[in-house]
C-alpha cells in the first residue's frame, strides 16, 4: 500500500515536472518579448492587442493585460525581423529600424501585428524626419481601420517641422481620408491637418515651380469633380498643365498612403493628353487610372466621376455599350446638388451614348 502512494506521489511529481519543462520549453522556443515603460518582460508568449491592451502570458502560465500606451516594443518569434528593428532602435540606428519594421509590416499575416509595427514604423520615420512617410503610414492606419489606441498619436511634431511640399500633402492626404472615417478619426486627421498649417494657409500652387513649359490649351469638357479634394496636381490640372500635373500625381502616387483623389487626377491629366493627341493608347491608359479608382476605391468622394470617365473613355474607343453601363452604374453616385456640373457632363454622356445606338 506504502509502495502504492510512493508510486503515485513520484506520478504527480512526473506530471508537474513535465508541465513545468513543458512551459519553460514553448516560451524558449517562442523568445517573444513585451517592453513596457522602458523595460524588457521576457520570455512571454503575446496573445494581441485589443481595446487598448496587450495581452500577454507568462511562464507560470498567467495571462496579464497592460495598456498599449505603456507597450514600447514588441518581440515575436514568429517575426524575427521585429527583435531585429528592435535592436537598431535600441542601438540608434533608425534607417536600418525603418527598413526591418516595414519588411514585417509587409508580411504581417495578423492585423494586430501590421498595426503595432505600422505604429514603430511611423515613429522611426518620424525620429528620421521623414515627414511625408511618417504622416502617409499614419493616415493610411487611420483610414484602415487600425486599433484606435495604436493610433491615438499622430506624428505631428515632425509634420510641424516639415517643407510646405510635405505639408500639403499630409493636408490633401488627411482631407481625403476624412471623407471615409467616423468622427473620432477625424478628429486625429484634424490634428495632422492642424500641425501642417491647415488647407487656407498653404499655397499648392507655388509648391513645385512651374517648369517653363507653356501651358497646353485647355480641353473643352473636362473639369475636376468638386469632390477633389486640393492639390498641386490638381491646380496644374486647371491651369492646363497636364503634363506636369501627371509627373506630379506620379510621384505622388510612388509614396506610401496613395488615395483615390490622386489616381482620379492622374487618369483626367491622362485624358487630356489623349484628347489632345487621340491616341487610343493614351485613352486606354486613362481608363486604366479610372478603373483602379473603381476597384480600389469603390466608396471614395471621385467614385462617381472616375466612372463617368470609364465610361468616356470606353465612348471614345469605340465600345458605347461598356459606356452605356458604366454610365447608369454612375448615375446614383453623381449628387446633381453637390456636383452640378458633373452630374450635366453624365446627362450630356447618357444621351450622346443614346444617339450613338439609335444611329446604328
Amino acid at each position: 500500500m506504502t509502495g502504492r502512494i510512493q508510486t503515485r506521489k513520484w506520478l504527480r511529481c512526473g506530471v508537474a515536472v513535465w508541465a513545468v519543462c513543458f512551459w519553460m520549453s514553448s516560451f524558449a522556443v517562442a523568445q517573444d518579448g513585451v517592453k513596457l515603460s522602458g523595460l524588457w518582460v521576457q520570455p512571454v508568449a503575446v496573445l494581441g492587442i485589443e481595446q487598448g491592451q496587450v495581452r500577454y502570458q507568462i511562464v507560470s502560465g498567467r495571462v496579464l493585460s497592460r495598456s498599449v500606451h505603456t507597450l514600447e516594443g514588441l518581440k515575436l518569434g514568429r517575426y524575427p525581423g521585429l527583435a531585429e528593428a528592435e535592436l537598431a532602435v535600441e542601438a540608434g540606428d533608425d534607417a536600418a529600424a525603418a527598413e526591418l519594421f516595414r519588411e514585417v509590416m509587409d508580411r504581417a499575416d495578423v492585423a494586430w501585428v501590421r498595426w503595432f509595427t505600422a505604429k514603430r514604423l511611423v515613429q522611426a520615420y518620424s525620429r528620421l524626419d521623414d515627414a511625408d512617410a511618417a504622416a502617409g503610414i499614419y493616415i493610411d492606419m487611420v483610414i484602415s481601420g487600425a486599433e484606435l489606441s495604436l493610433v491615438a498619436q499622430p506624428p505631428v511634431a515632425v509634420v510641424a517641422r516639415a517643407d510646405v511640399a510635405d505639408r500639403w500633402r499630409v493636408v490633401e492626404l488627411a482631407t481625403a481620408g476624412k471623407r471615409t472615417v467616423g468622427a473620432s478619426r477625424i478628429a486625429l486627421l484634424d490634428e495632422l491637418i492642424d500641425a501642417a498649417g491647415g488647407a487656407m494657409e498653404l499655397a499648392p500652387v507655388d509648391v513645385l515651380p512651374v517648369d517653363g513649359t507653356p501651358a497646353s490649351e485647355k480641353v473643352d469638357g473636362l473639369a475636376l469633380s468638386t469632390s477633389t479634394p486640393p492639390s498641386t496636381a490638381g491646380n496644374l490640372f486647371r491651369r492646363g498643365r497636364y503634363e506636369q500635373a501627371l509627373r506630379v500625381v506620379d510621384e505622388a502616387l510612388s509614396q506610401p498612403g496613395k488615395t483615390a483623389s490622386e489616381l482620379y487626377v492622374k487618369g483626367m491629366a491622362q485624358l487630356a493628353l489623349a484628347e489632345q493627341s487621340g491616341d487610343d493608347s493614351v485613352y486606354k491608359s486613362a481608363g486604366l487610372s479610372f478603373m483602379r479608382v473603381l476597384v480600389y476605391f469603390p466608396r471614395s468622394a471621385v467614385a462617381g466621376p472616375a466612372t463617368v470617365e470609364a465610361g468616356y473613355v470606353h465612348e471614345r474607343i469605340g465600345r458605347a455599350d461598356i459606356a452605356a453601363r458604366l454610365y447608369e452604374r454612375a448615375r446614383p453616385l453623381i449628387d446633381q446638388r453637390e456636383d452640378p456640373a458633373y452630374f450635366q457632363r453624365l446627362m450630356q454622356r447618357i444621351e450622346s451614348v443614346a444617339e450613338t445606338s439609335a444611329g446604328e
